[in-house]
């Protein structure tokens, strides 16, 4: 098995290689290897509505994007991705740059992801306030360095100086046209919004007579709005009402901004302020009491719904004759059962409540134990697979008990409650696992009370069908719509299951969360080696040996899950057992509290993280540094890692010659970063810097493709 992961790794790699270009647009500053040398697609210069300027009046600059066929900029809200265009100005003396004026946008959908930009020339305009000081006929140089992300199939930052010369004239000159789309005219009118379940509603009056049509709503905010679905634009009368839908844990901003897109081109800057209508006060308490009706409602519905699984739907009229033909026709008698019934179901689940109350003695604290969140989704993805149809369990249920359900008189009829609720497990599990997840987040008694209520709902059908026969007449007949029903209800499952690695992923590091879903994918396939080695009809020992390595399989996914390693938070006895035999011992390995007392005593941490001053700090004491310069999503970085850095003799050796190694992470834009990789030529990763002891010295660089053998070689060097 440790053979064959690195080279599963390794196959996974190299297909996302090929896949990287088509995600790669959406990662600020990535290219790919063998980049470095390509030319930036975006070109830059400054223009101005005028070659003259009146001393002491404003002149409007225009920051001139050309890009290549194909590429595109950003907005000021680039949407789920990207990065606004920015400027740094170098002004003379008494001048004063505004804020940036920004032409009507586009909206771009890519691999799921929107943004809002530009293509082909657009010009962001700049007002600048000029200096009264200037005498008539003089020429001022206005400067300034031009930022930007230009993006394709994949996305480079770009860079460019821009300057201008102007003269101070008495009058103004002729103003010119800036390229590009023009920007959004003023609304007229006061736009204002209200606050709806999901966002807001923004009310734009007075704009179809002279606009026509509305087509998109774009707005400013950034990470504020859900951008997929885009918002609604709808015409009312003589306005226009947007719906926006807020982000998740985002808060309703003051005000709201945006630009209105109309059917014949034309745009118009909106800036909403809020209705003065005053909403009524909301009670706290009575939503939470009202919070806690709806689960009870809830849990009741859900134990009716229930009976319409394909495990325990059929019997449902044959109990309602055993009861009949038990009481002999004595209509009081079969009532008496059928609530005798019911209580064999409830008390049934009221022992699963306590089970679950006695291994959770504190109600609620499960979810901070990442053990229990992994053995749920473990769990509830079993069960997943089952409502999906991949395997079949629990049919031959339905005759165990036999003795004590054909038992006659009041006992029989309670364990055939009983016993409702044992062969419905394969079915109603995953609801059952739903519910009892939440009842770790509820008081005691709450938690009983719900599995009460479900216990109620699921019993119900069968107490009004004791107390009405004819109904049973009326009962839509078994067919495929139950399996259907089956399937559709599995997908209730998969969200819940999506919830579960959400919360996991505050409770472990990301890497635990990546051997959780790889879990996953292990418990999917002992699903489908059981229903297909053990369908019907296989031979005795084809279904043995699915029965084999679906346990095999389920115990392997049980270890990949919980093989995950979490930050040691203080030095323990293992941890110290470690440090005297020389294991190398990696940043993430410890808390940082107790990566620094490691490295005040002298002890190596490997891949600690970069900053330019630490680098410097280190050579000026005659340290050797090794920089590590990777991100999250550079594949050639991750294997690297696999194949040479990470090994025990690599970090070994760097610990021997008295290496310091830090990790640069580029995972985000970092202007620091991107400085020391132009400097050397680079611009993206991995790059990999290697400075002897000696300060002042430039580093060596290693190959990106990375082997054992070439970082010993690289280290002899030294």
């Amino acid at each position: 098995m440790l053979v064959v992961v690195p080279l599963i790794m390794k196959v996974i790699f190299s297909l996302l290689l090929f896949a990287l270009p088509l995600f790669a647009q959406n990662i600020p500053g990535f290219s790919l290897p063998g980049m470095s040398e390509q030319e930036d697609h975006t070109s830059v210069r400054l223009v101005s509505e005028s070659a003259v300027f009146v001393p002491g009046e404003e002149v409007v600059l225009g920051i001139e994007l050309t890009m290549d066929p194909h590429w595109h900029t950003y907005w000021i809200n680039p949407g789920d991705s990207g990065l606004p265009t920015s400027v740094e100005w170098e002004l003379p003396e008494g001048f004063q740059a505004g804020d940036i004026q920004w032409p009507t946008p586009i909206r771009f959908m890519f691999a799921g992801l929107v943004s809002y930009g530009y293509e082909g020339v657009v010009t962001l305009r700049v007002p600048i306030q000029t200096s009264e000081e200037v005498a008539l006929g003089d020429s001022v140089t206005i400067n300034g360095t031009v930022s930007w992300l230009e993006c394709k199939d994949v996305c480079l930052p770009g860079e460019g100086d821009v300057s201008i010369s102007l003269t101070a004239s008495e009058t103004p000159g002729a103003k010119k046209t800036f390229l590009g789309p023009s920007l959004p005219a003023e609304a007229k009118g006061t736009a204002t919004f209200q606050s709806t379940d999901s966002g807001v509603d923004l009310h734009i009056p007075s704009v179809l007579d002279i606009f026509g049509n509305p087509t998109a709503f774009h707005p400013t905010e950034e990470g504020v709005w859900e951008l997929d679905p885009a918002p609604t634009v709808e015409k009312e009368e003589d306005s226009v009402r947007v719906s926006l839908t807020l982000a998740e844990n985002r808060s309703l901003p003051e005000k709201i901004s945006g630009v209105l897109v109309f059917e014949s081109g034309d745009s118009i800057q909106i800036n909403a302020a809020q209705s003065e209508q005053v909403l009524p006060p909301v009670n706290e308490a009575t939503e939470a009491e009202r919070g806690t009706l709806y689960y009870m409602v809830f849990a009741f519905l859900a134990g009716i719904g229930m009976n319409l699984l394909p495990c325990i739907f059929p019997v449902l009229g044959l109990k309602i004759s055993g009861f009949i033909e038990q009481a002999q026709g004595d209509p009081k008698a079969v009532k008496n059962h059928a609530l005798i019934f019911a209580a064999g179901v409830v008390i049934s689940l009221w022992v699963l409540a306590a089970v679950v109350g006695v291994l959770g003695a504190a109600w609620g604290a499960q979810f901070q134990d990442p053990r229990v969140v992994i053995g749920m989704s473990l769990i509830l993805t079993f069960f997943s697979l089952n409502l999906f149809g991949v395997f079949e369990l629990g049919n031959s249920l339905t005759t165990v008990g036999g003795d004590l359900t054909n038992k006659q008189g009041y006992g029989g009829s309670f364990f055939q409650g009983v016993l409702l609720t044992v062969i419905g497990t394969p079915c109603t599990g995953p609801i059952l696992a739903v519910v009892i997840v939440w009842m770790l987040t509820q008081p005691v008694l709450i938690g009983f009370l719900a599995f009460t209520l479900m216990g109620l709902g699921m019993a119900a059908p069968y107490v009004a069908l004791a107390y009405s026969p004819k109904l049973i007449e009326k009962l839509p007949r078994p067919g495929t719509w139950m399996v259907t029903f089956k399937k559709a209800s599995a997908f209730m499952i998969v969200l819940f299951i999506w919830v579960m690695i959400y919360v996991l992923k505050g409770l472990i590091p990301a890497e635990g969360v990546v051997r959780v879903i790889g879990a996953l994918l292990m418990v999917c396939f002992a699903g489908w080696v059981l229903g297909t080695w053990a369908a019907p009809g296989r031979s005795a020992k084809s279904v043995l040996a699915a029965k084999v390595c679906t346990v095999l399989l389920l115990l392997l996914s049980g270890w990949i899950a919980y093989s995950y390693t979490a930050p040691v938070q203080e030095v323990t006895d293992a941890l110290q057992e470690r440090i005297d035999a020389g294991d190398p011992i990696r940043w993430t390995d410890v808390s940082e509290k107790v990566a620094s007392s490691l490295i005040a005593e002298g002890v190596p941490v490997h891949y600690r993280p970069y900053s330019p001053e630490l680098v410097e700090e280190l050579r000026a004491e005659g340290q050797a540094v090794f920089v590590d310069f990777t991100a999250d999503w550079c594949t050639i970085c991750k294997i690297n890692k696999v194949r040479a850095l990470h090994r025990d003799e690599v970090m070994k050796a760097f610990a021997e010659k008295g290496v310091v190694t830090l990790r640069a992470d580029w995972t985000g834009r970092d202007p620091e970063i991107a400085a020391v990789l132009e400097d050397y030529g680079r611009r993206g990763v991995p790059v990999y810097q290697l400075f002897d002891d000696t300060p002042g010295d430039r580093a060596v660089l290693l190959p990106e493709s990375l082997t054992p053998d070439v970082v010993f070689e690289a280290l002899e060097l030294l």
